[in-house]
């Protein structure tokens, strides 16, 4: 096979949780073109799944030597040595520096604030890589962040911001799940807008539009200026769609 079959097979196989037949055709690959950076990062992640953190930093090492402006391979080493209890911070911060918006340097900043027992920042820093997610197309794992910075119980702006986006997609979830689970979903779903709602003149303008729109208030467009007016625009238009189309048939 040829390098990017094999590339493609291992992928494949990392997002099956097959971590050891994902390296055999991470290494085949390798052995057709080293000089390729993509199978060396695949690789180290699939290493980190595995918790083999020392091996995954030679890799990472290599990776940085072959392209050191790649901010995603600098902020991997930062979580790597973070999981094996080494200082990871400073590659965390070097990645933010080469790109503000790195969602991996983003999200263990929160994680390395909250060991440390700043959940301020920890939830804002959480928050606001889950909206560069999902910005991004990372929906499932922006949902579980948003539902997280929800539940961490800060009274910040973040969180009831996070609180509306994990609403609204837990809205499109429910059609998906049975009764039972679907029941659970809409109590929680209610709670977490009824909540949002008496904390309304904390939350930026777009989160506003769309938490109007869930409660039946009045709306008007999202003006899109960064990634939270971003998400909050994509959420907001298929709900708006529901709630015309509900109009049209009660007329």
């Amino acid at each position: 096979m040829k390098y990017d079959e094999l590339y493609g097979k291992a992928i494949e196989k990392i997002g099956e949780g097959e971590y050891e037949e994902a390296l055999r055709y991470l290494d085949e690959a390798i052995k057709e073109n080293e000089n390729d950076t993509r199978a060396w990062i695949a690789k180290a992640t699939a290493l980190m799944d595995l918790k083999d953190y020392e091996k995954a930093i030679e890799i990472i090492d290599r990776v940085i030597t072959m392209d050191e402006n790649d901010d995603f391979v600098v902020a991997l080493k930062g979580v790597a040595l973070y999981e094996t209890g080494k200082e990871g911070e400073e590659f965390l911060n070097r990645a933010l520096k080469m790109n503000p918006k790195n969602f991996t340097a983003m999200y263990w900043k929160g994680v390395v604030e909250g060991r440390a027992g700043r959940k301020e920042n920890e939830a804002e820093l959480k928050g606001n890589a889950a909206f560069i997610l999902f910005a991004a197309g990372g929906d499932a794992e922006a949902l579980r962040i948003f539902r997280e910075v929800y539940y961490s119980g800060v009274d910040l702006p973040i969180r009831y911001e996070c609180g509306i986006a994990y609403a609204a997609m837990v809205d499109y979830v429910i059609p998906l799940v049975d009764k039972k689970d679907a029941e659970k979903l809409i109590e929680e779903m209610d709670k977490i807008i009824e909540d949002c709602w008496e904390h309304r003149d904390m939350i930026c303008e777009s989160a506003r539009v769309l938490l109007n729109d869930m409660v039946g208030e009045e709306v008007k467009n999202i003006v899109v200026n960064d990634e939270k007016d971003l998400v909050f625009k994509k959420l907001f238009e298929p709900w708006q769609e529901e709630v015309e189309n509900g109009e049209e048939k009660e007329n």
